[in-house]
C-alpha cells in the first residue's frame, strides 16, 4: 500500500488539506490518519467505506488512491 500512502498525501495537500483537517473531515483520530500517509510496511490501511469517503472528498477515484488507475 506504499503507492496508496503516497496518493493519498500528494492529493491532499493538492486540495490544500492539513492531516488534521483529513482526520476531521473522515471523523477518526488524527493519529490514524497519519498512519494512512505512512510509507513503511507497518502503516495502517483504511477499511472499504473511509476508503470511499477519502476518495470522495479528495475527488479522485478509490483506482487512482490505490495505484491502479493513473488518472
Amino acid at each position: 500500500m506504499i503507492e496508496f500512502s503516497k496518493n493519498l498525501k500528494n492529493e491532499r495537500i493538492l486540495n490544500g488539506l492539513t492531516q488534521k483537517e483529513m482526520a476531521n473531515k473522515l471523523g477518526i483520530s488524527y493519529r490514524t490518519y497519519q498512519n494512512y500517509e505512512l510509507t513503511s510496511e507497518n502503516n495502517r490501511e483504511p477499511d472499504l467505506r473511509t476508503l470511499c469517503k477519502i476518495s470522495e472528498i479528495l475527488s479522485v477515484s478509490v483506482d487512482y488512491l490505490l495505484g491502479i488507475d493513473k488518472y
